[in-house]
């Protein structure tokens, strides 16, 4: 009986629409992988060392939505006070998914949201503290309506769509280290640091 109810449960598909939802789930994978590696080559160029990059299902340390997929980082170096300098850094590692996945969708940025955007803002407000970071902010331009306008910081809204152009630049000449590494991690589902660092160094 029970397994007759299992059975019956199974919704019958043609054997293209089975291929075509098969095609759905690996560009969706395909897409985290870009995500997850604009991380960890952002992490590479800032000289911050990875422990792993994965695409298994976690939940979220912040406690918000499951993870598909996530870049460890080795941890930051403890300091009394982090400098503006060092905020940038963790910024464009926090915001290089979205540069990493929109390098290979015609040319957008990827979707905003989640925890990385949040852990970007929360250091963007703690730099805007300074008055001549802040100063210098408020003569970026004002970003188009979007996505950003979930952060309610009209100087964080614009230092961040500025951070966000930034990793795009420094990110779209790695576009093929990119592209190996996200290949190389739909493959495995999970790659050590120093098998990202290999990856990123042979291109």
């Amino acid at each position: 009986m029970g397994g007759l109810d299992t059975y019956q449960c199974h919704d019958h598909f043609t054997v293209s629409e089975i291929n075509q939802r098969r095609k759905d789930v690996d560009n969706k994978k395909l897409k985290i992988a870009y995500h997850e590696a604009g991380h960890a080559v952002m992490a590479l160029i800032c000289g911050q060392s990875i422990r792993k990059v994965s695409l298994r299902e976690m939940d979220s340390p912040l406690g918000t939505d499951k993870y598909l997929g996530s870049t460890l980082l080795e941890p930051f170096v403890l300091t009394p006070t982090i400098t503006i300098n060092e905020s940038n850094r963790r910024v464009m590692i926090s915001l290089a998914g979205f540069a990493g996945d929109g390098l290979f969708s015609e040319g957008v940025i990827g979707n905003f949201g989640g925890d990385d955007l949040m852990k970007a803002n929360q250091l963007v407000e703690n730099m805007l503290e300074n008055e001549m970071f802040k100063t210098a902010v408020a003569e970026l331009p004002i970003p188009t309506p979007g996505t950003l306008d979930l952060i309610e910081n009209p100087l964080a809204r614009q230092y961040i769509d500025y951070m966000m152009q930034r990793c795009r630049e420094e990110l779209e000449p790695l576009k093929p280290a990119i592209q190996l590494i996200a290949e190389e991690l739909c493959k495995k589902e999970e790659l050590t640091g120093d098998e990202v660092s290999v990856l990123f160094n042979s291109k």
